[in-house]
Parts: structure tokens; sequence; C-alpha cells
């Protein structure tokens, strides 16, 4: 397994508790990257743009996850902060409220569920918002959880399970014999291996590959964070606008954010990215302005050309795997990411809708 953030955790937990010897080989410390440079949300409804593959896929994984986060928390002695507080999507003028009226339509004729609120409910559920608010959605079914602390339970999870966790070891390049997966070399030495599974993130396409082996689409695509400090309950229950999202958590913490930004590698913050993104913080919740700003970071989320993540064999090697490209579907698809590539490794087949996120895709 190359890469130790939650979906390399996850897939190596799953992998060994089926049976299978695991390897983890983190570059640096596990989940130092997108994992923990997240908001953390399980939000496929909050944050879908319509119907399709991806949105199917989420929900199937939100539907898992308070079991997952249960068992996590139970083998690692970890609470992953999971609660069902739901999430509140604000219109703050017309154009706003034309759009989310239309997300509620086609919500419910997929068959999800959707409270469409007035302003005056919509502040009852989140005391401070602005007076500007129109209406707003609440999507019941979607929640936030503290995706630093679900790392922490997973990689635990994935020790106590039997896998064996390499930190601070980059892997260099899959090694194959006989046109077939035989192993990967990393900084510490060659791991032989049957399978390899590229769960690298933003960096799946520089690992090296046999001659002919073509590297995977991944990109990074940088996202910027405010973290805000106020007394716990500060904000009652993440909120979303067009513009940006707040995100409580238990200590008190609130995270703004995010940007989109094609910046290659580069994770620095900039004035203006973090100027806009308290402004649009503002214009939901007014009083969170007279909170501290403790600090502000980026990660970088790995794209693909499709915004769809890459799970599965790859087309050109046997024996290599691909669970990347996740965008900003991480954290929520992590779950069922696990049980599909754990499916396709050991038994060759999925029942898991996964057939749109082939990596031969577009090859």
């Amino acid at each position: 397994m190359v890469g130790g953030g939650l979906i390399g955790c996850a897939v190596g937990r799953e992998l060994a508790r089926r049976g299978a010897r695991v390897a983890i080989v983190e570059r640096g410390a596990l989940g130092a990257e997108a994992s923990t440079a997240a908001a953390g949300m399980i939000a496929p409804q909050a944050e879908s743009p319509g119907p399709g593959p991806l949105l199917r896929l989420g929900v199937l994984s939100r539907a898992r996850y308070r079991a997952w986060v249960t068992a996590l928390a139970e083998e690692s002695g970890v609470d992953p902060e999971y609660p069902a507080s739901g999430i509140v999507y604000v219109a703050l003028d017309a154009g706003d409220e034309r759009v989310l009226a239309a997300r509620a339509r086609w919500q419910r004729a997929e068959g999800l569920r959707v409270e469409r609120l007035a302003a005056p409910a919509a502040r009852r559920l989140v005391p401070g918002l602005a007076p500007r608010v129109r209406m707003a959605l609440h999507f019941v079914d979607d929640h936030p959880i503290d995706n630093a602390r679900l790392v922490v339970a997973a990689a635990r999870a994935a020790q106590r399970a039997g896998a064996a966790l390499l930190v601070h070891t980059p892997a260099l390049a899959v090694v194959a014999r006989r046109g077939r997966v035989a192993g990967v070399e990393t900084s510490a030495g060659t791991i032989a291996a049957p399978v390899v599974v590229n769960a690298a993130g933003a960096w799946a396409g520089t690992l090296g590959l046999p001659a002919g082996v073509r590297p995977p689409r991944v990109f990074p695509v940088r996202g910027q964070i405010v973290v805000l400090r106020g007394a716990p309950g500060v904000l009652a229950r993440p909120v979303y606008s067009r513009r940006g999202y707040v995100v409580p958590r238990a200590d008190g913490r609130v995270l703004a954010g995010s940007t989109l930004e094609r910046a290659g590698f580069e994770k620095r913050v900039t004035a203006g990215a973090a100027s806009a993104i308290l402004a649009a913080a503002l214009a939901m919740v007014p009083g969170l302005a007279a909170l501290t700003v403790e600090r502000t970071y980026a990660g970088l989320r790995p794209g693909t050309p499709d915004q769809l993540p890459l799970l599965g064999p790859a087309p050109d090697l046997p024996g290599l795997f691909y669970a990347t490209g996740h965008y900003r579907s991480g954290i929520l698809l992590a779950p069922v990411t696990a049980e599909a590539i754990a499916d396709l490794v050991l038994e060759g087949r999925t029942a898991l809708p996964v057939a749109a996120m082939r990596p031969r895709r577009g090859r």
C-alpha cells in the first residue's frame, strides 16, 4: 500500500481484516496531507453539483459511515467525533435562492431527504445567521467529522488488524517482473509483493513505473483554510453558501474554507484567498468576526480530469491497483473505497458501483 492517508489506512485495514499481509508505506507522517487538511464533511448532498455516479457512490458510503466510524473507534480507542448535526446551506441573494430551489427538486427526485427552510427556521437551527439570509436547505443526512482524529483512528485500526506502518519512507517505484507487479522500491529497500495499491493522493502520478506503463492522470488542487477559535458551541452546525463554508469543531475551532486552485505542489497560503474565505464566512455568520484567527493552512487534493476517483486495477500492469483521485470526496468515500478495493484485490470483482471510476477510462 503506497500512501498513509485516510484512504491508504482504510484500504490497508480492510485488506488486513480479510487476511492479507499488508504494509502501508508513507513518505511523511500518516495522514499529513489532504486527509488532515480537509474540513471533514460527509456531505454527498451539500457538495454535489448534480446526479451521477459520484453522488450514488457517496450516498452509499455515507450509509456505511456510522457503523464504520463506530468500528474504528472500538478498534483504535480514538473517537472521531461524528455528530448527527446535518448541514445548513444558505441563500444570500435571489440567485442563490434559485440555485438551491433547483437542487432541492432534483435531490428529492433522486429520493434524497432535503428540508427547505424559511429564514426564521434556518436561524433557529443556526443562531447568528446573517440578516440577509433569504432561505436555506437543511441536508439532514449530511454530517461533519473530525478528519484529523479519523485518520489517527484508521491508522491505529489498520495496525491492530495486522498492517505494518512504514512512515517517513518514500515509495520510489513499482517493481515488475515478467509483466506483473513484484513489489515496490522504497528509500529503505525493496518490499516484495504481488500487489501494489497506489493510494498516494496528489502524488499518485509521481510513483515510478516500469517502461510502457502509463502513470495515472492525477494532479494537485490546492485548498486553503482559515481556522478560527472561539468557545465550544460558538457555531451550532456547519453552514455552507455558494461562496464558502464554516465547520465547527467540538473544542471551539471553526474551519472556514476553501479554494480550488491549480497551483502545482505549492502549499502556501495567500492573502487574497484568506481574505475571500473570511468574507464568505462573515457573510453567512457575522458574529464570527469576534473570533481569533488561530492559523491558516493549505492542502493538496488529488484531482482528475473528470473529477472522478481512480478505483481499481491498472489497465497495463497486472497487480497494480489505484485508490486515488478522490478530489473533494476522500473523507466521504473512504469506507466504500476500502471495501471496493479489497473486493477487487482479493476476489477480482465488486458489487459496488465503481465502474465509472475504473482507471482505464479516457486512455
